[in-house]
């Protein structure tokens, strides 16, 4: 079977993908940017972690989302 090109896509499809990736852009240097602002003790975890992850894992937006919701510790406490 051959491989389809991204030019053979339906619109809706190739419109999809193309929001999709920018969303994952922005989230991740939107995470990234709060990560390298943020001291050790504000963090769930290791900086040494999340930010390999953020920087190299693709995860259509998931893992940037994680971070904002779970990666932070509540600074209201």
């Amino acid at each position: 079977m051959a491989k389809k090109k991204f030019e053979d896509l339906p619109g809706w499809v190739r419109a999809l993908t193309v929001v999709g990736g920018a969303a994952d852009v922005v989230l991740r240097a939107a995470a990234l940017i709060d990560l390298a602002k943020r001291d050790d003790d504000e963090l769930n975890g290791p900086k040494v972690v999340w930010m390999p992850a953020l920087g190299a894992v693709n995860s259509m937006g998931l893992l940037p989302l994680a971070y904002f919701r779970w990666g932070r510790k509540d600074s209201a406490k």
